[in-house]
């Protein structure tokens, strides 16, 4: 009988309101069973209570990886590593887009179904990406890991070993700030989180600078990635948001095809 494909992890990760939840929530779409067995795991449901959240600038800090509950989220993943069912609930199922026919900027059903027919053809050609099995395979699972810093320095080395695809989505400073500011606010564990004036500047940009200047040339997040030190950590970068979401989701889509053959050729 042929083996079950590893589990597959994907870090979706990078600055808030760059689209991860909205390419996160369509990627099920695009990788459909019986080929794949996809898991979406939302890290807003891994704050830490609000009375033990760090502060900075004055105000509480949900922005940095000082709020989440680290132990808590390593212990999900390695559970569905281990074969076992997560939970896929959200604290805050609102899309980070409003436009566009399947929930998302520049993301239509149009190109949904396309690029569902593309992956499956690949997954057929290639055996579900592991060669010799052919359509006896069994399901390639694959965890989606929605969330913000989940791989930069002060994440926990234990959890960073756990990710098999790393993707960092970027935006323009200006327009994450445009778009972090338009949202009305996010439901909590407590109640209702509201971000105060100014929140953007002095908390989720300089957190978002201070964790991820390394992956830039110079240390400069709007500038040109370091492709050297990305490669070395197997991080792969794209900027999104900027109305253009289904470009980056046809991106993310071919990044994860591309690591699951690579890892199925090393097999």
């Amino acid at each position: 009988m042929p083996s079950s494909p590893l589990p597959f992890v994907v870090a979706l990760s990078g600055l808030s309101s760059t689209g991860k939840s909205t390419i996160a929530t369509h990627l099920p779409l695009i990788f459909p069973s019986p080929q794949y067995t996809l898991t979406i795991l939302h890290v807003d449901d891994f704050y830490k209570p609000q009375a033990h959240l760090p502060s900075r600038a004055g105000h509480l800090d949900w922005d940095c990886t000082g709020s989440l509950d680290w132990p808590k989220l390593e212990a999900a993943v390695r559970s569905w590593r281990a074969g076992k069912q997560v939970a896929e609930g959200k604290v805050n199922p609102q899309p980070e887009s409003d436009t566009g026919v399947a929930g998302g900027e520049g993301i239509t059903q149009a190109l949904v179904e396309e690029l569902c027919g593309e992956f499956q053809g690949a997954a057929a050609a290639a055996g579900s990406l592991n060669p010799g099995q052919g359509a006896a395979a069994a399901s390639q699972r694959v965890l989606i890991l929605d969330g913000f810093l989940l791989f930069t320095p002060s994440v926990p080395s234990s959890f960073r070993s756990l990710l098999d695809l790393k993707v960092l989505l970027r935006a323009p400073y200006a327009e994450a700030k445009r778009r972090r500011e338009a949202r009305s606010g996010y439901t909590t564990m407590e109640g209702w989180w509201e971000d105060p004036p100014g929140y953007f500047d002095t908390v989720v940009w300089p957190n978002y600078v201070e964790e991820n200047q390394g992956f830039f040339v110079g240390g400069d997040v709007e500038g040109d990635i370091d492709e050297e030190r990305c490669q070395r950590e197997a991080v792969k970068a794209k900027m999104g948001a900027s109305g253009a979401l289904g470009e980056v989701l046809r991106w993310v889509s071919g990044e994860m095809v591309r690591a699951l053959e690579e890892r199925g050729r090393r097999r």
